[in-house]
């Protein structure tokens, strides 16, 4: 076998994720409310449940959105709205439904 074929199959790690992630839903006409675009927007916010070192709030997705789409008002409030929602059921503990 050749030295010219062997590959570098390493995984990256993203440096970035919730930066990509936003960019992956925003890029992708989030405004359809189409199931793709809802589930890209699911994956963007566990993203920043997940990555993210401060609290983000629905503040911080309005700003974003107003600076990044072209949502209008009561689309971004739509969106802010699920964005907080999502992350309480996010952090939400589990109950325990198994007696020991």
């Amino acid at each position: 076998m050749s030295k010219n074929l062997s590959r570098n199959y390493t995984i990256k790690h993203n440096k970035y994720p919730i930066k990509q992630s936003l960019r992956d839903w925003i890029n992708n006409y989030p405004e359809s409310f189409h199931p793709c675009d809802m589930n890209r927007f699911y994956s963007f916010v566990k993203c920043i449940c997940r990555y993210s070192r401060k609290q983000k709030g629905y503040q911080w997705l309005e700003k974003k959105l107003k600076q990044e789409s072209n949502l209008n008002n009561e689309k971004i409030k739509i969106y802010c709205d699920k964005f907080v929602e999502l992350q309480k059921f996010y952090k939400t503990p589990r109950l325990q439904i198994y007696k020991y």
